[in-house]
């Protein structure tokens, strides 16, 4: 079809709603069944897509409640041309205002880790700056030191322990009950071939803040109180990019 708005009309008919005209794609009662068959087959494959990137979230929520709530999220927030590797941004708001009764509160939390996981697992490649790099390094260049956090870093944050619940979910294996009010800020990140993921201390969190805004390190080592041991540490992890070693 040359009409450019054919394909949005069509997909506006598929998610239904009152409003929505089925003109020129329903041109007899008789064929109103085949829309239905194309309906479902369409929201069976956004399910399984957003199952495939919300592993724990499905889990946790049970194949019912989130062939609902990804039905309902789709039908607010319809993919856009390219790839659906990373469909569902969003999805952790839609939980909070859409899952139903009896659904766990921290489900949204879950979500937005399920998100760093892919997000992580689908960014660039870049090379990690290593300890190697820095060795040459006297006390006046350690802390002007300029560094940038790779670009898989993800650290999506929450008000109580979350890690372990989503762990077990994840791989289904046994299920952890969250923790108790008590804010978490998961760090997740890809180094090299393989997703990595683990809580972060509070200097950590200070510290990573502050170099990701553009602190020189003695500067944010100052405000976080990381030691240099501990600046070191998230170095071997692969968490910082090689792109602006040339501004040591």
């Amino acid at each position: 079809m040359s009409d450019a708005g054919f394909h949005a009309r069509f997909a506006a008919v598929l998610r239904g709603g009152k409003d929505v005209a089925r003109d020129g794609f329903v041109p007899e009662p008789g064929h109103a069944a085949a829309l239905s068959v194309y309906r479902n087959t369409v929201v069976r494959g956004v399910i399984d897509v957003l199952g495939d990137n919300y592993p724990s979230v499905r889990f946790l929520a049970g194949d019912g409640n989130f062939a609902a709530l990804a039905k309902s999220y789709w039908q607010a927030h319809p993919p856009h041309a390219g790839p659906m590797l990373l469909y569902g941004d969003g999805f952790a708001d839609h939980l909070s205002h859409e899952a139903p009764r009896g659904m766990p509160a921290f489900l949204p939390a879950i979500a937005r880790i399920d998100r760093a996981w892919g997000e992580a697992h689908h960014s660039a490649d870049a090379p990690t700056l290593s300890p190697g790099d820095i060795r040459t390094l006297d006390a006046d260049g350690f802390s002007g030191l300029f560094v940038d956090l790779h670009p898989s870093v993800r650290r999506p944050a929450h008000d109580r322990p979350i890690l372990t619940t989503w762990t077990a979910a994840r791989f289904q294996s046994r299920v952890e009950r969250a923790g108790t009010q008590c804010e978490e800020t998961v760090l997740v990140w890809r180094p090299a071939m393989e997703v990595r993921y683990r809580t972060l201390s509070a200097t950590e969190i200070i510290l990573l803040n502050a170099l990701d805004d553009g602190l020189p390190l003695g500067e944010a080592a100052h405000v976080s109180g990381a030691s240099p041991d501990l600046f070191i540490r998230l170095l071997k992890d692969g968490v910082f990019a090689r792109d602006r070693h040339d501004r040591i």
